[in-house]
């Protein structure tokens, strides 16, 4: 089990596991730590919330293994059970770190109004391409869990391929996308 400790004695598992160097990880932890508090008071304070603020499950597992959780789940995108058995968590945890950390992860992260520009498909400047590429060794955190793959328009080609699986995108035959 992986746990605060580990990662502060061993450094050289942090890229490994969430791709980035060591001292930026930890300079990310702090960022999410500093706003952290903030962050939960609006989250509890939302007006669609259904429990008054301080209800609901309080986390057991301390922010820097939450962190480390969600971003080797972004970088290697394994099954979030083994994420989360690496970690001494449980893939509910994991689950609801996704929902809960990654917006805070979002706004810590350099150039959010780039993340935001992304998701909603707006062109890019050359000016904010640049910002993008001044991220930190030309890195860019993605979460790529559901892409939309491409489907035939014949429905006999469809159902060919048909996997019953969400993310499995198969290999049409060239020539049979229109």
């Amino acid at each position: 089990m992986i746990t605060a400790k580990i990662l502060r004695e061993d450094p050289s598992l942090i890229p490994l596991l969430t791709g980035l160097p060591a001292e930026t990880f930890w300079q990310l932890v702090e960022a999410v730590e500093k706003e952290y508090p903030t962050y939960e008071r609006q989250r509890h304070a939302r007006p669609d919330r259904k429990r008054a603020a301080g209800g609901g499950r309080t986390c057991d597992v301390p922010l820097v293994i939450r962190m480390a959780m969600l971003l080797t789940y972004l970088r290697l995108h394994i099954n979030q059970t083994l994420v989360a058995k690496l970690f001494g968590s449980t893939q509910s945890d994991v689950s609801r770190d996704l929902r809960r950390l990654l917006p805070l992860l979002k706004q810590v992260l350099p150039s959010p109004d780039l993340w935001e520009m992304v998701e909603t498909d707006q062109a890019l400047t050359e000016a904010d391409q640049l910002k993008l590429a001044d991220l930190v060794a030309g890195q860019v955190l993605a979460d790529a869990a559901e892409q939309q793959g491409y489907r035939a328009q014949d429905s006999a080609t469809r159902k060919a391929y048909y996997s019953g699986k969400k993310d499995v995108y198969p290999q049409y035959p060239k020539g049979d996308l229109s």
